[in-house]
């Protein structure tokens, strides 16, 4: 095999590599997106410990929103996007709420402190989300 036969086949190999692990990469962002919302349920299902209003016990502040109704812990609308990135794939996943009171309770209004839940989220599902890329 001649230098040249050699570097062509050596770059087929690599594509193909290259192409194998991307689908993988792609496959586990749907359970990647998934860990998020399930997160979010779990650390928006913990009940609040501040004020009694009729039978809702409200969050204190600083604390994840206290569920009432359930909107913010179970309407998320799922993201993944795959951008092509240096010959490999870039892999983004996000979950949002479609909830229009979520910013207000992340981060306060003039008249209540904050319920910050988003970092917690995170927190919660990037240890899960990492170990479904560790084996890739």
């Amino acid at each position: 095999m001649t230098p040249a036969e050699m570097a062509r086949y050596v770059r087929v190999e690599v594509d193909r590599t290259v192409q194998t692990l991307n689908a993988k990469a792609q496959s586990r962002a749907r359970r990647a997106v998934n860990e998020l919302r399930n997160s979010a349920i779990t650390t928006l299902s913990k009940d609040g410990t501040g004020r009694r209003y009729g039978r809702h016990i409200a969050s204190a502040p600083g604390q994840t929103p206290a569920p009432d109704t359930g909107n913010l812990r179970m309407r998320w609308r799922q993201f993944v996007f795959a951008e092509p990135n240096s010959g490999g794939v870039k892999i983004i996943v996000r979950i949002k709420s479609d909830v229009k009171y979520s910013q207000f309770l992340e981060k306060g209004t003039r008249k209540m402190a904050a319920r910050p839940f988003k970092q917690k989220i995170k927190n919660d599902a990037m240890p899960k989300i990492n170990a479904l890329y560790a084996n890739l």
